[in-house]
């Protein structure tokens, strides 16, 4: 586990999805989440609906440092996302650009916070980020004490790839494809900007 920012992991449960929670805690974090979130969605929609993917895939019920984990993997992009729209020379990069840094920092700051395993006391089972099964689902079908382990990635390019595919929905991946970004982001490759 290479990451501090991630550590002393916990799970809550809860039995809906955590969208509005997420969105609502996100906005009321700070100003500048708020902004920047109403920016993100003014410019691309389809946010959105990718910030409701992620949180039925990972949900708010796993924290570390008593946070949930989502929060700051949300707010590590929306601020990867306000670095090229408030860039210091007053340039302003294109939408691909912007869309694209968001992205590649959701995929990556994911990989980094969910480097665990979380298994089923009783009955057996384990869930990790990597399994392609949504963590509220699977707690469903696991109920009762859980324990997280640390769990490094096998395959981090296939994690990414796989998150792509279950996050990022066909109009946003089809401008991706056009402005030749997707490998960049599925890879992990894209390049920095300010």
């Amino acid at each position: 586990m290479c990451c501090k920012k991630y550590d002393g992991y916990q799970v809550d449960t809860y039995s809906v999805n955590p969208f509005d929670r997420v969105m609502n805690a996100l906005k009321s974090r700070g100003r500048k989440n708020a902004h920047i979130l109403s920016i993100l969605q003014l410019d691309w929609p389809a946010s959105e609906s990718i910030i409701h993917r992620l949180s039925d895939y990972i949900s708010d019920s796993i924290k570390a440092n008593e946070e949930p984990v989502i929060y700051p993997i949300i707010e590590e992009a929306l601020l990867r996302y306000s670095q090229l729209v408030f860039h210091a020379q007053k340039y302003k990069y294109e939408d691909p650009a912007r869309i694209s840094a968001f992205l590649d920092t959701l995929i990556t700051e994911t990989c980094k916070a969910l480097e665990v395993q979380i298994a089923a006391n009783s009955g057996g089972g384990a869930w990790s980020v990597d399994s392609g099964t949504s963590f509220s689902a699977w707690c469903t079908d696991h109920p009762g004490d859980l324990s997280i382990t640390p769990h490094a990635h096998e395959d981090e390019s296939s994690l990414r790839g796989l998150l792509y595919d279950l996050l990022i929905c066909e109009s946003v991946k089809n401008v991706l494809r056009r402005t030749d970004y997707e490998q960049a982001v599925v890879s992990g490759r894209l390049v920095a900007h300010p």
